[in-house]
């Protein structure tokens, strides 16, 4: 049984989907329960349910969120949201309970710290029965990179979910390793819990496609033979989409390059903004809003590209950065998180310590990779190397998953 507040998306955290999915596929009875945040502040509001086939969803809507959509001040919506946050969890134990009363349930698996919190109730309040609680996280964010290492303990205090999460024991704790250093920060919270750690990277779907679809694609992008950027996004601050603006800024306005076009293939909540930005930016035309697009397709715009923009503000090593590397782009990001253990400067790609003269710098080194076409060959044919030895698909990735599981039931 699944716990967690985070739903299905085909435009979002793969792995969320996947995992269940992979085991109702492998012959596994699975119960997913989830309160799903429609708030216009949230991730699903504009996306449709799905319920993956062999899967028993029990859905449910996350306590109200209207009160937080009138609250100004972003102290009070942080507030509020994390009282929805610890809401849901009573939810997610109430009807947890109740799923357990029906049904043979042998591992609680919760996803995400509020998941794994109502795991822990659950598997409290139903002490008599031997219940397997698998800890699953999706990265820590800023956790360790910034609250940790910078010893802003006041912060804390907005962190207790992860932090108790880490803390509890659980037979297992899987946390991805996305370069936000999940690893250590569970060390500092509670060393003795690495022996239950593993610490997987996100698999990514074989790289294959059909011509006849870029064609199309590439009309209604209005691309043709111009000399193409894309990021791949929520469109939500932290984000930092406007940073990929900026630089589509310097390329175009300040080195003259007119044929460039920056993709950017996300939705959420800072659209309105990052859209604005390039029109008092006078690059409008020069970018190109596609939306939310399923995950199946964003191999489309990548084969489309001609490099890939990465400018999150914690870490960059998300899963569309791994597609980048799938896809053998030449990608430009940001020196932050554990980012610099994939890509090297001029080796397999462009990477940038943040600091004033990032944005011209990236933007000069786009308009040098456009007229010099050895310079691209040399860091895309690297780029393979790194795709060859560090990537693994998603059925490798949830095999070694499914195999941990099913090891601990067995004993």
């Amino acid at each position: 049984m699944f716990l967690s507040i985070m739903d299905f998306t085909d435009k979002g955290i793969q792995s969320v989907k996947l995992t269940p999915e992979y085991f109702a596929k492998h012959g596994w009875n699975v119960h997913y329960v989830v309160t799903r945040d429609n708030s216009k502040n949230g991730s699903y509001h504009y996306q449709p349910v799905i319920n993956p086939e062999g899967v028993f969803v029990h859905r449910s809507d996350m306590p109200s969120c209207w009160v937080g959509e009138l609250l100004k001040k972003h102290l009070l919506r942080v507030i509020y949201s994390q009282l929805r946050d610890y809401a849901a969890i009573i939810k997610l134990v109430w009807i947890g309970q109740r799923v357990l009363q029906d049904n043979k349930i042998d591992v609680i698996y919760g996803g995400g710290p509020h998941g794994v919190l109502a795991a822990q109730i659950v598997k409290f309040l139903q002490h008599r029965r031997k219940l397997i609680t698998v800890a699953r996280f999706y990265g820590v964010w800023d956790l360790y990179t910034e609250t940790i290492s910078g010893k802003k303990w006041f912060r804390l205090m907005f962190n207790f979910a992860v932090c108790a999460a880490l803390y509890i024991r659980s037979s297992l704790k899987i946390i991805t390793n996305d370069g936000t250093h999940g690893d250590k920060a569970l060390n500092f919270i509670r060393s003795s819990n690495r022996e239950s750690l593993r610490f997987y990277v996100n698999g990514t779907d074989e790289y294959s496609i059909d011509p006849s679809d870029l064609i199309g694609l590439k009309d209604s992008l209005k691309i043709g033979n111009v000399f193409s950027a894309v990021c791949v996004t929520r469109l939500i601050s932290s984000k930092r989409v406007d940073l990929c603006i900026k630089v589509t800024a310097a390329v175009v306005n300040k080195y003259g390059v007119s044929d460039f076009k920056l993709i950017v293939v996300g939705d959420g909540s800072e659209r309105d903004r990052f859209e604005k930005l390039a029109v008092d930016l006078c690059v409008a035309n020069h970018i190109v809003f596609v939306g939310a697009v399923d995950n199946r397709c964003v191999k489309n715009y990548l084969a489309v590209s001609d490099i890939f923009l990465s400018t999150y503000r914690i870490s960059n090593v998300g899963n569309p950065l791994l597609e980048a590397i799938r896809a053998n782009k030449i990608i430009f990001t940001l020196n932050n998180g554990d980012t610099s253990a994939w890509i090297k400067h001029r080796e397999n790609g462009f990477i940038y310590d943040e600091n004033d003269s990032m944005v011209d710098r990236m933007a000069h080194d786009i308009v040098d990779l456009i007229g010099n076409p050895s310079l691209r060959n040399r860091i895309k044919e690297n780029i393979r190397i790194t795709e060859k030895e560090k990537l693994w698909t998603w059925n490798e990735r949830m095999r070694a998953e499914f195999s941990d599981i099913n090891k601990l039931v067995k004993c």
